[in-house]
């Protein structure tokens, strides 16, 4: 109660009697009591999001609510405007010169984060420049004026199905996306109208893990589709015994991950396939970030034990995503969404005869793509070719395996899963450690971690332009938490408070709403 009420504390600004005030924390007092009991005894999410939505609806505390909102957004917009150059809202009048707009392009990008890249290769950089270069004219949506980038994608589909169970005699397809999270929209829409036509199923559900990627909602929001949320087992998989009890025959779809964003731990797919196949529902394994790792830790593994399977070699998987911009090490947005069959992928396809504009035929959510985007990932598996990738592979996981080790002897802080995948997610165990504030201190010190919820924690993911820090990371992580023990610690423009609002009204359109005025701000148009 005492966090909550100084995180929508307003520094004297009330006025109010003593007797209503005392009142008012009394009730609210009350109300968090009752919540914490309804954790402790676990009872259904929807009861306990209907506690915080009352709670949040009493007038007092929806003022507070909103004054908070509103100091917080102005702080990350004074953060953000400082930062940042003025926004030009009109052209100019007369052109620029190369020069002037290249010094300009260079003075911006300068401007970003030097910790965030996949890749440490320039040569494959340069590589990936150049061919966009040679095909950014080019559009497939045209496949009769444009047959190079459809060779390419097609090349590009083949080689990843191979490399996630696929065999030269299988049926298995799929097409090149923007980016992970439209092949993941892609397969669920598919699936949908697949259940739909195939099983008459027209109140659609799926089912995920708690630790299933964000765009799941996206696709619930956008299809119509009600998103059935699980908990996790002790190794923070999909739980199989819920599973178990919500599986019923409006499911069209259960999503798991290979691995998982938050904490870098593989589902277990097979057990889920196994509840399922009596259903007849389908099953996508989200392997975004795993597709061009896992295929190779079963040889170079930094472990002998074998990695659960997980891809096309299990008959009831019927779609995968797979990011070729992230471990494929191509440009940005480059994703690749795998169907078991074609007839499943057919459903993925809009097909418009009664236009005016003639025949139209669109096998992806967006209509004209980029062939440039197609030839340069196309470039980019040329490169490094199996080899390469395993190369890779074996140092990542080398790398997670000794940060895992590291991150252990730390005594206040505690590793979270127990795959060792490219993630590398750890939580404090020490109450004087806030991990959200820990965050702020290394974010001073120049990391950029992700941050996390339930329960709160940090992760990274290992690339090969970061394994050289991940030494200094220790070293950081040390003296931080050391400086948080002490008390002496003071960062400008800290993000803690932001995080622990967020943790303990999380599942609430609160911070929903709050997430909406911050993207306001960063969009700055």
């Amino acid at each position: 109660m005492i966090q909550l009420i100084e995180h929508f504390a307003l520094d004297g600004q009330f006025s109010l009697a003593a007797v209503v005030v005392t009142t008012i924390l009394c009730t609210l007092g009350i109300t968090l009591l009752v919540l914490r009991l309804l954790y402790a005894l676990e009872i259904e999410r929807g009861l306990k999001y209907a506690a915080f939505n009352l709670l949040q609806n009493l007038p007092f505390v929806r003022s507070l609510i909103q004054i908070r909102k509103r100091r917080v957004v102005a702080g990350i917009a004074d953060s953000t405007n400082s930062q940042k150059t003025r926004i030009n809202t009109t052209l100019t009048q007369q052109g620029e010169t190369v020069d002037v707009i290249m010094k300009e392009c260079i003075r911006l990008r300068n401007s970003d984060s030097k910790h965030t890249n996949m890749m440490s290769d320039s040569q494959v950089f340069e590589l990936c420049t150049k061919v966009y270069s040679l095909f950014a004219h080019t559009n497939p949506l045209h496949g009769d004026a444009f047959s190079s980038v459809c060779h390419m994608e097609a090349e590009i589909v083949s080689i990843a199905a191979s490399m996630l169970g696929g065999k030269s005699d299988d049926d298995i397809c799929g097409n090149l996306t923007s980016g992970g999270t439209e092949s993941i929209l892609s397969a669920i829409r598919t699936s949908r109208d697949y259940m739909r036509s195939t099983h008459g199923i027209n109140r659609p559900e799926m089912i995920a893990a708690v630790s299933a990627h964000a765009a799941i909602y996206k696709a619930a929001d956008y299809y119509n589709i009600k998103l059935i949320l699980i908990g996790t087992d002790d190794c923070g998989r999909l739980s199989i015994p819920e599973l178990k009890r919500k599986l019923n025959r409006n499911v069209i779809l259960v999503y798991a991950s290979a691995p998982s964003y938050p904490h870098g731990v593989i589902d277990s797919v097979e057990n889920i396939a196994k509840c399922i196949e009596p259903w007849g529902c389908c099953l996508h394994v989200d392997a975004c970030l795993g597709g061009f790792i896992l295929p190779f830790a079963r040889n170079v593994g930094p472990r002998n034990e074998e990695y659960p399977m997980y891809d096309f070699k299990i008959p009831q998987v019927t779609s995968m995503s797979v990011d070729t911009h992230k471990y494929g090490c191509a440009q940005k947005g480059s994703s690749v969404v795998l169907y078991k069959n074609r007839d499943l992928r057919k459903f993925q396809y809009t097909a418009v005869s009664s236009w005016t504009g003639g025949m139209y035929i669109s096998p992806s959510q967006a209509g004209s793509r980029s062939g440039g985007l197609i030839a340069q990932t196309w470039a980019a598996l040329k490169y490094f070719g199996r080899e390469g990738y395993a190369k890779q592979a074996a140092n990542i996981l080398a790398a997670s395996h000794r940060l895992r080790q590291q991150i252990s002897k730390i005594s206040s802080l505690e590793i979270l899963g127990v795959d060792i995948t490219m993630v590398v997610a750890w939580k404090s165990n020490d109450k004087d450690v806030d991990i959200y504030a820990l965050n702020d201190v290394l974010g001073e010190m120049g990391w950029h971690l992700s941050v996390l919820h339930s329960p709160p924690a940090l992760h990274l993911c290992i690339t090969t332009a970061n394994i050289p820090t991940l030494d200094v990371l220790i070293s950081d992580l040390n003296a931080a938490v050391k400086r948080i023990k002490s008390g002496e610690y003071d960062v400008q423009n800290a993000r803690a408070p932001i995080y622990g609002m967020a943790n303990l009204m999380s599942n609430t359109n609160i911070v929903n709403d709050l997430l909406k005025d911050i993207q306001d701000v960063m969009d700055r148009s």
